[in-house]
């Protein structure tokens, strides 16, 4: 479905493709080995998609698109580097991880290797704003990691609280992604910001549709599934279920969570309470509500094969299964 996303913007794709690899060019052999081995774990690239298809429904991308895509994708990098140290997570995609092949102390280097790599990219743009916005996505992402830390300390958390830190975690640089590419395209304040919030809840679909994933078994989905468990985060399909049940049925499932008693026998147990108590079905229910603001959104552009994509956008989030 990426590859159908793409079409309108696959010679655009092609030279952000060809712009990445030359950021990321180095003659430290460390190093690049290191990038090599980072590139052949490349996952859909839907964050540069966004940014091209956002510049491309006000007419041709030109070269700041092209570098506002490889900025945010070098800073994306660098931010899931640092969490697989902060999280202690050794594999991504199916495959290890920097931390866990080499160690710690590399795979912060790399990753501020990339975050470095980001800030010269976007510096070289020929439209100023569209820096700012990419310091301003890194505190967020920092910020919202901060926040989910912070949170896993209390054995409870709210709905508002968990919104709060997926929209500083996951919805601001998918906001940062249509943004970018209009500002690049000299779009109208209006349209810069309708496209901002068309970001902003896609976003939003997109994380809660990874934290479904959280409770199904690997094999369905392709990749590893329990990790917001283990390290006892509260996402909204455990909230929702949490809230639905007595406190006779919730006490055993605070009490795994409060003892940190994650045994694989125990996340089957936590997986079947969150699917029997709605949890999955509310998350998925809030999803919609979100697509539909999405898509209303859209409605107010001329049709185009730009905006078809990023209506194809909005279906894969919510349709994806991995």
């Amino acid at each position: 479905m990426i590859d159908q996303i793409r079409k309108p913007i696959e010679k655009e794709f092609q030279l952000y493709e060809k712009a990445f690899e030359d950021a990321v060019n180095t003659d430290n052999e460390l190093l690049a080995n290191i990038l090599r081995y980072v590139g052949t774990t490349k996952g859909k690239e839907l964050r540069p998609v966004l940014v091209l298809l956002a510049a491309s429904l006000f007419g041709e991308v030109d070269n700041d698109a092209i570098k506002a895509a490889v900025s945010l994708e070098l800073l994306h990098t660098a931010s899931l580097m640092h969490d697989d140290v902060v999280d202690q997570t050794y594999q991504r995609r199916s495959k290890y991880s920097v931390n866990a092949l080499w160690d710690n102390k590399i795979a912060i280097l790399v990753g501020d290797f990339y975050l470095s790599k980001s800030a010269q990219i976007s510096a070289g743009m020929k439209n100023r704003r569209v820096t700012p916005l990419l310091a301003k996505l890194g505190c967020d992402l920092s910020d919202g990691e901060l926040l989910q830390v912070n949170n896993e300390k209390k054995l409870l958390i709210d709905e508002r609280t968990y919104l709060d830190v997926i929209k500083k975690k996951t919805a601001q640089t998918f906001a940062f992604c249509t943004q970018s590419g209009a500002i690049s395209a000299d779009a109208s304040s209006d349209d810069e910001e309708k496209l901002r919030l068309f970001g902003e809840y896609l976003g939003m679909i997109f994380q809660m549709k990874d934290d479904i994933f959280d409770y199904f078994d690997s094999g369905e989905i392709g990749k590893p599934t329990g990790n917001d468990l283990k390290e006892g985060k509260m996402t909204l399909p455990l909230i929702c279920a949490l809230n639905n049940a007595d406190k006779k049925e919730a006490k055993p499932i605070l009490n795994m969570i409060r003892n940190k008693d994650f045994s694989v026998e125990k996340l089957k147990s936590m997986s079947r309470f969150v699917q029997d108590r709605g949890g999955i079905q509310y998350t998925e229910k809030r999803m919609q509500e979100f697509k539909l603001l999405a898509l209303d959104i859209l409605s107010e552009f001329p049709e185009s094969d730009s905006k078809n994509a990023l209506i194809e956008c909005v279906d894969f989030a919510m349709k994806r299964s991995r």
